[in-house]
């Protein structure tokens, strides 16, 4: 059920504010509204199947910074539920709120966390990575030509960023590659994408990295270093970690 301030897709854009919550009231008319529709409708007892209602907490994330949850800020949002006790919320656009609020969401009724972005970034996160881990071991593999491809991607057909990234040309190329709405993700399906990745798992595949290369690109990921590597699984674990923030809320 689509409830009340429910955000644009993806997250906002530029760098935005703490959005307030809305009031107790607003929640209260769309579940009204919604009975009413589907009683008429002859539908009352689909209705009784819904479990969640889409809410605006007051999180936020734009393409430079993150707006992390407040519960004192949402208490009458929370409030709701006390009347409504089949139901929970679906918080919008929890992506990179970390592990505190995320608790604290789901403690206080936000059951179901939306996100969407932050595991397409952190998956661009280990790639570029990778990426930087190849330039500096392997003489002939080139300087970031992973980066490289991207970028003449992402010029060359600008329809999936252009209106979402403002500033002069310095800002938006840092934006096109390390903006929290992470536009660049839909570009990985491209041949050229495809074709620079595949080239980077190759060259890295089986290779054995040096410990201080791991920690200089990929901390936190020191069991992959001095032993034969396997890309793939680096990819997997990046998502892996941060989708456990998640698991680890809902289970708290």
């Amino acid at each position: 059920m689509s409830g009340p301030g429910e955000p644009p897709a993806g997250g906002a854009h530029p760098a935005v504010e703490a959005p307030p919550p809305p009031a107790r009231g607003a929640p209260r008319r769309t579940i009204a509204v919604h009975r009413a529709v589907f009683a008429e409708a002859g539908l009352a007892e689909a209705l009784d199947r819904v479990l969640g209602l889409v809410v605006q907490p007051g999180v936020e994330f734009g393409n430079r910074n993150v707006i992390a949850y407040r519960r004192e800020r949402a208490q009458g949002l929370a409030a709701v539920l006390a009347e409504e006790p089949k139901l929970v919320f679906e918080a919008h656009s929890t992506d990179y709120q970390g592990a505190a609020p995320l608790s604290e969401l789901v403690g206080d009724g936000f059951a179901i966390l939306k996100v969407g972005p932050e595991l397409t970034f952190v998956l661009r996160e280990a790639l570029y990575a990778l990426d930087l881990i190849a330039s500096d071991l392997l003489p002939d593999y080139g300087d970031r030509p992973l980066l490289r491809a991207m970028e003449a991607l992402m010029l060359d057909r600008p329809g999936d960023w252009r209106r979402h990234y403002d500033g002069d040309a310095a800002e938006r190329r840092l934006l096109r590659h390390y903006s929290l709405s992470d536009r660049i993700r839909y570009y990985w399906t491209a041949p050229e994408a495809r074709a620079a990745v595949d080239r980077l798992v190759a060259a890295l595949a089986g290779r054995r990295i040096p410990l201080p290369l791991i920690w200089q690109h990929l901390p936190g990921a020191a069991h992959f270093a001095d032993r034969p590597l396997e890309p793939e699984e680096v990819l997997i674990w990046r998502l892996r970690r941060s989708l456990a923030t998640y698991h680890d809320a809902c289970r708290n």
